[in-house]
């Protein structure tokens, strides 16, 4: 058996086939791991794996008490996890380098590793190539015919390595390999791309210049086979880098959960992670979280009506529901019981296992769950001697458990070109190489920088093998250029400026070329920018435009007409029928969660939530009773509000923002019961649920905010709807007498109170701005709180409901005649809604578009305003072309964005 190693190979490095005969079997290609597996194998030295986070934990473990006494104390008290992984990574780097903890000890740093070292035990590769060494010493571990061909030079491998290669060297198993051939033995080309997608569609088209390549270097494929896919090629082999797969973040997320103040971000990216342990309930707890902005009694019933049955009738409500019972656990922040965390890992870990053993999951996937289950076995064997944790003290924990990993993207297809991830995998001559990605830094991480050059130094004279920084990256550098002389023909170099908007640094090798011509010589070797050689179509180009309208079935659209209207549905068939037909006709809306709302909508659902509870724990009384609650006392009653409608708040990066919220809203809620009781007016309900029958309409919903009562006639009822916003759009709505919404919830409370009583009517509507602490009508006199709107002249007269009913019936024709209005940006002056009703019934007026009044509005596309931001961007008029202007059902309507 022929062995070939080198500490930079592994299984997917290039072996040439036919220059060695075809013969495959009895080869085999190690790295330095694999090499010291088959070792251990032929010596009989049996060896229990641990994971990495297995053995970091096991370390950890061991050093604890010991640790106390040394100069790394206080750090490790700081991060237990994070400490001992960085001294883990010391003592592997000098125990490989020949370190002996009983005698080199000189300094206090080295004295507190070595006194460290006693405590532990022996599981590092260090300490397997000992003994692996000492069994070399006295045995023969090959036949005469076998051989280690090792391509590095001696001085280039580590102590512990070179000791057992030199001992199986004098017995006449090692052949050190040298290359064969000089620097100039290729020719050299060079092609510079602007960006990385240029580069890959250029190396997929196949041009000329790379028909003749045996083998490609390139150390990142996924978004290579991403591209092949898409021309047909066949995928490579390819890995995806210290990623974070989603799978993996059930730990990292899951186990946040226990910290308080709850991270309801953290929440909502967990309930998401797709095939989550909680399985569908988690989708729709998710849904909840973002309609709702918090966890309160809508999280409650999706439980309790969700059914856990699984496909074999089994029962799975217990299990699901251990995934996600700490949210609303009322941990304290800094008294976490550890039993409560141990539990969730250990179901997790056993979730895992249960995955890895089913023939429907996939072997990457697999992988996965491995690392996954290794994550959450460790974290209980670091907790096992602790009662409770705090907060920051868990979050450390998980971080220091916690590692990026390299998975498995792709595996190489029939047909596919031979690929290695870096030149020093090349294992044999070859004629042809291409290496796609010759940009930035492929070094190393030099790994005795935790010791001074004095350290290096006398360590070195005492028989240990420490190279110097200058030495490490002159032995890696050698590395590379060994491999590149096993290149007999062409070397081509494929590099690009950009990848993405990050600019890439310059390549060592390829400054080191440069530096071997003249400037007339390398501008011969570089083609700049040659374009992909991909297939050329002509045709004409159908230029999309805006349509004011589209015909569809008209048959079918008059079947779709809603069982019950809203305000929301008929102002949006009002002014955007195609939205209205898209949404709540055709059910065309986005299928995923969203988002949780933005600051001013969370601050709105909170206090809305603030004062409805009040007015149900108070009622008529709600005013007096506010004014008597301590401050204490209201802070309560909003922190419930706040975590059932906005948990955002509660994060600790937003503490100033929700104290200046909570202020303001005692404020405001106290001038709001001020101008109840200064009105004469009691509170009746909130959100008063009101399904009516209105002529024309049909059945018809609605929920003001607040319904209040006069003191002295109970008849008469009052509707206040309430708005977290400081725009002077409210107040311009009652002035020209469009408070569509105000409208609604009069006629709609004066149906559904005349069933009570047949003298009920409604003597006032208005709008109150928390944040301004006013009150916006057009009928209760001026104060110092409350705004009298003077209504228009032109305005007086208007008789609104009958406007938008005329409106709903219009539309409504339109769609029972397979006429869908679009018209955003249209001049509305030139629309049939206005232009062909001159003279007849009147129409609700259409909105203008913001700065250009005289064109229909864009309806609103939430994704333009950011969470927490406090004002939109106006992206309007910055637009030279209509159809690049965001706008919902964007592919459905033909824009361009």
């Amino acid at each position: 058996m022929k062995i070939i190693y080198s500490p930079e190979f592994n299984s997917t490095s290039y072996i040439n086939l036919q220059q060695r005969q075809g013969q495959l079997l009895g080869l085999k290609v190690c790295g330095s791991t694999e090499l010291l597996s088959e070792l251990e194998l032929r010596a009989g030295i049996a060896v229990q794996e641990l994971s990495e986070p297995e053995r970091l934990v096991a370390h950890h473990d061991a050093i604890k008490e010991s640790i106390k006494k040394t100069i790394f104390a206080n750090s490790f008290a700081m991060d237990e996890i994070g400490v001992t992984r960085q001294l883990l990574n010391w003592r592997d780097n000098l125990l490989m380098a020949g370190w002996n903890p009983q005698e080199h000890r000189f300094t206090k740093k080295l004295e507190n590793l070595a006194a460290l070292e006693e405590e532990t035990t022996p599981r590092s590769q260090a300490d397997r190539w000992k003994k692996v060494h000492e069994y070399v010493k006295n045995h023969r571990l090959f036949s005469e015919n076998d051989k280690i061909e090792v391509h590095a030079s001696s001085e280039l491998l580590p102590l512990v390595i070179r000791n057992t290669l030199d001992d199986l060297n004098n017995q006449g198993f090692v052949e050190y390999v040298q290359p064969t051939t000089t620097n100039s033995a290729y020719n050299l080309k060079v092609y510079k791309f602007k960006t990385r997608t240029i580069a890959y569609q250029w190396y997929l088209s196949q041009p000329d210049a790379i028909k003749d390549i045996d083998v490609t270097v390139s150390n990142d494929n996924c978004m290579l086979n991403d591209m092949a896919i898409s021309f047909n090629k066949p995928v490579v082999n390819s890995k995806s880098s210290d990623s974070n797969p989603q799978i993996l973040q059930l730990f990292k997320l899951g186990l946040s959960l226990f910290a308080r103040p709850l991270n309801v971000y953290n929440l909502l990216s967990y309930l998401q992670v797709p095939g989550h342990p909680a399985k569908g309930v988690a989708f729709q707890l998710a849904k909840v979280l973002a309609d709702e902005g918090g966890v309160n009694e809508k999280w409650d019933e999706v439980i309790q009506n969700h059914d856990f049955t699984n496909d074999k009738d089994e029962d799975e409500r217990e299990e699901c529901l251990s995934f996600i019972s700490m949210v609303k656990e009322e941990f304290q922040s800094d008294h976490i019981p550890v039993e409560a965390i141990k539990s969730y890992a250990n179901d997790l870990a056993h979730w895992c296992d249960k995955q890895i053993f089913s023939k429907h999951v996939s072997d990457e996937r697999k992988a996965q769950l491995i690392v996954l289950s290794s994550f959450c076995r460790s974290l209980v064997q670091t907790l096992k001697d602790k009662k409770t944790v705090t907060s920051e003290e868990l979050m450390v924990t998980i971080d220091g458990i916690y590692q990026p990993q390299s998975f498995t993207h792709f595996k190489a297809e029939k047909d596919s070109p031979d690929f290695i991830s870096s030149v020093t995998q090349l294992a044999d001559s070859v004629d042809n190489v291409c290496w796609l990605g010759c940009v930035g830094s492929s070094l190393s991480t030099y790994p005795y920088d935790f010791l001074n050059n004095e350290e290096i130094e006398k360590l070195n004279e005492q028989g240990v093998s420490i190279p110097s920084k200058t030495e490490f990256y002159s032995h890696y550098r050698q590395l590379q250029l060994n491999a590149l002389q096993n290149i007999r023909q062409n070397l081509i170099l494929v590099c690009w400026e950009y990848d993405g908007n990050e600019l890439q640094e310059e390549h060592p090798l390829l400054t080191e070329f440069k530096s071997r011509y003249t400037d007339e010589q390398w501008a011969r070797i570089v083609v700049q920018n040659e374009k992909p050689h991909l297939e050329e179509k002509k045709g004409e180009v159908v230029k999309l435009d805006i349509l004011p309208n589209y015909q569809l079935d008209g048959t079918q659209l008059r079947a779709l007409k809603r069982e019950t209207e809203s305000y929301s549905s008929i102002s949006t068939l009002i002014q955007h029928p195609f939205d209205y037909t898209a949404d709540y006709l055709l059910k065309l809306r986005e299928p995923s969660v969203g988002q949780l709302d933005d600051l001013d909508t969370t601050k709105g659902n909170v206090a809305h939530l603030f004062i409805e509870n009040l007015v149900k724990e108070f009622g008529t009384e709600m005013p007096n009773k506010y004014k008597e609650l301590t401050d204490e006392e209201k802070n309560s009653r909003i922190n419930i509000a706040i975590s059932q409608k906005g948990a955002i708040l509660l994060l600790p990066e937003y503490k100033m923002e929700q104290q200046q919220f909570v202020d303001k809203l005692k404020e405001s809620a106290l001038i709001l019961v001020d101008i109840i009781t200064q009105l004469g007016l009691q509170p009746v309900e909130c959100e008063v649920k009101m399904n009516v029958q209105f002529e024309d309409i049909g059945s018809f919903e609605a929920k003001p905010d607040m319904v209040l009562q006069e003191t002295n006639n109970p008849s008469h009822y009052v509707i206040f709807d309430f708005k977290w916003s400081e725009s002077s759009s409210f107040e311009k709505k009652l002035k020209e007498k469009r408070a569509m919404q105000l409208e609604f919830y009069s006629q709609a409370a004066t149906i559904h109170y005349q069933k009570q009583d047949k003298n009920a009517k409604i003597v006032g509507t208005a709008y109150y701005l928390f944040p301004l602490c006013k009150l916006f009508t057009t009928v209760f006199p001026e104060s110092e709180h409350v705004v009298n709107v003077e209504v228009d002249y032109d305005a007086e007269n208007r008789k609104l409901f009958e406007e938008i009913k005329n409106s709903y019936i219009y539309r409504r024709n339109e769609l029972n005649n397979g006429k869908v209005e679009d018209s955003e940006l249209c001049a509305i002056a030139e629309l049939p809604y206005n232009k062909g009703t001159k003279g007849k019934l009147p129409l609700y007026p259409l909105e203008g578009q913001y700065k250009r009044e005289n064109d229909k509005k864009c309806p609103y596309v939430k994704t333009d305003k950011p969470a927490f931001a406090k004002k939109v961007p106006n992206w309007g008029d910055s637009k030279a072309d209509d159809r690049e202007i965001k706008t919902t059902h964007s592919i459905l309507k033909g824009r361009l964005l």
